[in-house]
């Protein structure tokens, strides 16, 4: 694992690691300085989940997302305490704070055998609910969520390890801000028809941008509020069906 990260990215990974370490703990009535203080204890937990040999290693490890929580926990917790903390859970501060510098919000995405790792959608696709997504355990920051179709999905999966099976929660419901591009023939009134057919379809518009050019042509971007993938797929379809309307794309960021 170490391989992946630069100093500067295992720090980072090591102080995530260490507050969710220390965080999860309280919830035992344990503290991180007492299991740190039972000899070869921290050193024998790395050893089992095989990320190396001190207790950095497991923060490391830990908040760059290749270990859960509840995997360190099963190491150290008794099985039946495992099942009923004597502390009562408490919001997460860490990964709440995590994601609002991410600006993402409630995720409605978990990851298969875990509940423990913080997850946010990649913005260069911004997955909706339905559509096909893929995890990839990123450097430091949790699990990034991709569409499987995703331009960008290609080159973040060169290593296998690090791909982590994802899916949407079921009966979540939602809203998601996609950003789709418009080609129209530049014609009057043709702005205000699409945004009668999305009104129709009670789709909210965030933001539009219009740029005219010299072959008659022009240009639309408008980032619309989708509560998941038939939602758009009918938005899509009802603004190909505007007259005037020469092509409707879905925007992703290439990397």
């Amino acid at each position: 694992m170490r391989h992946y990260l630069n100093t500067a990215e295992k720090q980072q990974a090591l102080e995530i690691g260490r507050k969710h370490f220390e965080r999860e703990l309280k919830r035992f009535d344990l503290t991180l300085k007492k299991v740190l203080a039972e000899p070869g204890k921290i050193e024998a937990l790395a050893h089992e989940l095989g990320t190396g040999a001190k207790a950095e290693d497991v923060f490391i490890a830990v908040g760059y997302g290749k270990v859960s929580m509840r995997q360190v926990l099963k190491h150290l917790i008794p099985a039946d305490k495992l099942e009923a903390p004597r502390v009562p859970e408490r919001p997460r501060p860490l990964a709440e704070a995590m994601k609002r510098l991410l600006r993402v919000g409630d995720e409605r995405i978990t990851v298969k055998g875990s509940d423990d790792l913080l997850i946010y959608r990649a913005k260069c696709c911004n997955p909706i609910m339905g559509e096909p997504i893929v995890g990839y355990i990123t450097r430091g920051k949790g699990v990034s969520v991709h569409s499987q179709t995703c331009p960008n999905v290609v080159n973040l999966m060169y290593d296998p390890e690090r791909r982590i099976a994802v899916e949407w929660e079921r009966g979540a419901e939602g809203a998601y801000e996609v950003r789709i591009s418009v080609q129209v023939e530049d014609r009057p009134g043709l702005l205000a028809a699409i945004t009668s057919v999305l009104a129709a379809m009670n789709t909210d518009i965030r933001d539009a941008d219009v740029r005219t050019f010299d072959d008659r042509t022009a240009h639309i971007e408008l980032t619309l509020r989708i509560l998941d993938l038939k939602h758009l797929e009918k938005v899509v379809k009802s603004v190909r069906g505007v007259a005037g309307v020469i092509d409707v794309e879905r925007q992703t960021v290439a990397r």
